[in-house]
């Protein structure tokens, strides 16, 4: 048998429906004149402004043994604190710094050969015999092994390149100066027989 609603019952819950919550200020006219002439008051201040003394012994105090240097406060970004609701991934670096780019010269055949084969180890089918992956591996090690010889012979190139520039230079400043010193006694040698030509009389005094 389905309940039915009474008359009354039904008034009620329509009545609770409509009903409204109004504040006072608009119901009253006195709290809503009081609330018009209130005043716009700034809130206080949380800190304090220092007094004249307080003032007057700092600058003292920084006269005596100098200013201190603020605290660096670093932010969140710098910190590399994680953001709220959010995964942190375990046993994951975060890369900072900017991120270098190393450009390779395009008739350099052993480095992209190098390069190439480190791509396709990451890339190689899992089904590959012991064997194959044995001689994989010895390839990169062999172009890795050529790469560092050739930049040790680059390396010693430049220290003897430098070596023979500085021992060029140490060379021709000997020859300069015993260009010099050549040129000095040549000079000298010049100057004394003009000194021995004219050689000055000496007086003779006769006594009788």
């Amino acid at each position: 048998m389905v309940h039915r609603q009474s008359k009354t019952a039904k008034r009620r819950t329509s009545q609770n429906g409509m009903r409204k919550i109004e504040s006072e200020v608009f119901s009253d006219s006195k709290a809503s004149n009081l609330l018009i002439n209130k005043p716009n008051l700034t809130e206080k201040s949380k800190v304090r402004k220092p007094s004249k003394s307080q003032v007057k012994k700092e600058q003292s105090k920084a006269r005596l043994y100098g200013t201190k240097k603020k605290e660096r406060e670093y932010t969140e970004k710098e910190l590399h604190i994680p953001t709220l609701n959010t995964t942190v991934v375990a046993g994951k670096k975060i890369k900072n710094g900017k991120k270098g780019k190393k450009f390779v010269n395009d008739h350099d055949s052993l480095l992209l050969n190098r390069i190439i084969k480190s791509i396709n180890d990451k890339n190689d089918l899992a089904n590959e015999s012991k064997l194959e992956k044995a001689q994989r591996l010895e390839e990169l090690r062999e172009l890795k092994r050529k790469e560092i010889e050739r930049k040790e012979k680059n390396k010693q190139d430049a220290v003897d390149e430098k070596k023979n520039e500085l021992k060029s230079k140490a060379s021709a400043a000997r020859s300069a100066r015993r260009k010099r010193s050549k040129q000095e006694k040549v000079a000298a040698a010049t100057e004394e027989p003009q000194e021995t030509e004219t050689p000055k009389k000496k007086k003779s005094v006769s006594f009788a």
